[in-house]
C-alpha cells in the first residue's frame, strides 16, 4: 500500500501544472452577431455584454491570421459595431471572442460574410442609350431601364458655350433625362451607381461609358441634291422640293400620273449630300412627311427601303433591291399618320442616301412626299 501511494503521488506531480483551481473560466460568448456588407468592407454588430467583468473583445479572420481589438468601454450603448476594411471580393469567416479582466476568453462566435468589390461591380450591366436628340436648346436622352442593384445614373456632356458639366441623377425607375443647353452633334458620357439590397455602400462604375452616337439633330440640307427615277415627277411637284424645309401642298414631290408608268416600281429617290470623303454625315433616323389633312386616302407611302453609302446610287436601276447592297432599314408608311418616323437600328455613315419605294397604297401607284427630314450628326466632330 505504501508503494502504491508513493507511485500515485509521483504521477499527480506530472499533471499538477495543468490543473486550474476551481476549473477553467469561460466568460460569456458574443450574442446576436450580425453583419452588413459594404464596398471592400463589412460592419459587424453584436449586443454589448451585460457582465461587467467582460472588458474587451477581439475579431479574427483569415484563419485567425488577421485581427482587431476593441474595448467595451468605448461602446456605452447597447450595441457594439466594428468596421473591417480593405477586404477582397470574396467570402470571409469572422470569429469574435470576449475577454474578461483576467484574460479569460470566451468561446468564439462565428459568422461568414461576403463584401462586394470590383468583381461584383463588373458583373453588373450598365444601361444602354435608346435615343439622344435635340429638343429645342436641350438634349433629350432616353435610356434603357435600370439593371440589377442600380440606384442612379449620371451624365457628363458639353454645353453650347463650351463647358463640361455633370447632370443631375437619373433615378432607377426613370428612363428619360434632359441635358440643358447641350451641344448638338457631340457624344456624351454616362455611368451608374450600384448598391446591393442588403448593402451599405453605393458604388459608382469605375469609368464613364461613351454614347455610341452623338446627340442627333435635323441635318442641314442646303446644297444637297435630289434625283428620281426618270419620269417620276408630276408637273411642278418635283423631287428637289422634299428638302426645301417647307411642308406645304405647293412644295412636295408627286410621282407620275401618266398611265404608262405611274404603276411602275421601284420608284427611287437618290440624295447626294456633297460631303467629301471622311466628312460624311452619320444618319440615325428620317422623318417622311405626308399629306397633313385628315383624308387618310391621300397618304400613299407604303413599303420602302433606305440605303446609305459612299458610292452613287442609280435612281433608274430596276434591280436596286439586289444591287444597292443591304438596306439600313425597311419600313412602311402609316396612312393614319402624316409623319412617318423611321429610326435606324444603328447609325449609317455615307455621302449618298437612296429611298427605294416598292409599292403604294394608291391603286394608281402614286407617291406623295411633302418633306424629308434626315436626322444625325457630323461624325468627324462627334467626340
Amino acid at each position: 500500500m505504501l508503494a502504491a501511494l508513493v507511485s500515485c503521488g509521483k504521477q499527480d506531480d506530472v499533471y499538477k501544472e495543468f490543473i486550474v483551481d476551481g476549473g477553467h473560466v469561460y466568460p460569456a460568448k458574443v450574442r446576436d452577431l450580425s453583419s452588413v456588407s459594404g464596398y471592400q468592407r463589412v460592419i459587424l454588430t453584436w449586443t454589448r455584454p451585460f457582465d461587467p467583468s467582460l472588458k474587451t473583445a477581439k475579431v479574427f479572420w483569415d484563419n485567425f491570421s488577421q485581427s482587431v481589438d476593441l474595448n467595451y468601454a468605448d461602446f456605452p450603448d447597447d450595441n457594439v459595431s466594428v468596421v473591417i476594411a480593405n477586404l477582397e471580393d470574396r467570402s470571409y469567416t469572422f470569429d469574435v471572442v470576449n475577454y474578461d479582466a483576467k484574460g479569460n476568453q470566451s468561446l468564439s462566435t462565428e459568422l461568414s460574410v461576403t463584401p462586394f468589390g470590383n468583381n461584383w461591380l463588373v458583373s453588373h450591366t450598365e444601361r444602354s442609350v435608346v435615343s439622344s436628340r435635340m429638343d429645342g436648346t436641350d438634349a433629350k436622352i432616353v435610356m434603357t431601364k435600370s439593371t440589377k442593384d442600380m440606384v442612379a445614373t449620371k451624365f457628363r456632356y458639353q454645353t453650347a458655350d463650351g463647358r463640361t458639366v455633370e447632370s443631375e441623377y437619373l433615378e432607377p425607375e426613370d428612363v428619360e433625362i434632359s441635358l440643358p443647353e447641350a451641344l448638338r452633334g457631340k457624344r456624351f458620357e454616362f455611368k451608374s451607381a450600384f448598391l446591393p439590397s442588403s448593402g451599405i455602400d453605393t458604388v459608382w462604375a469605375t469609368s464613364w461609358s461613351v454614347s455610341p452616337d452623338a446627340i442627333v439633330y435635323p441635318l442641314p440640307t442646303e446644297g444637297w441634291t435630289v434625283s428620281v427615277t426618270d419620269g417620276q415627277e408630276f408637273g411642278a411637284y418635283t423631287c428637289d422640293l422634299i428638302l426645301d424645309g417647307v411642308i406645304a401642298a405647293a412644295n412636295r414631290w408627286q410621282s407620275s400620273h401618266t398611265a404608262a408608268i405611274q404603276r411602275n416600281f421601284p420608284k427611287i429617290l437618290v440624295i447626294d449630300t456633297k460631303m467629301e470623303a471622311g466628312q460624311e454625315y452619320s444618319f440615325t433616323d428620317f422623318v417622311l412627311y405626308q399629306n397633313p389633312s385628315n383624308v387618310t386616302t391621300l397618304r400613299y407611302l407604303r413599303e420602302f427601303s433606305i440605303f446609305v453609302g459612299n458610292e452613287p446610287f442609280d435612281p433608274n436601276d430596276t434591280d436596286a433591291m439586289q444591287r444597292f447592297g443591304t438596306p439600313v432599314i425597311t419600313a412602311s408608311g402609316n396612312r393614319n399618320e402624316d409623319a412617318c418616323s423611321v429610326v435606324l437600328p444603328a447609325s449609317a455613315t455615307g455621302r449618298y442616301v437612296a429611298i427605294v419605294f416598292t409599292n403604294s397604297y394608291s391603286t394608281s401607284g402614286w407617291l406623295d412626299l411633302w418633306e424629308l427630314v434626315p436626322y444625325g450628326y457630323w461624325g468627324v466632330d462627334a467626340n
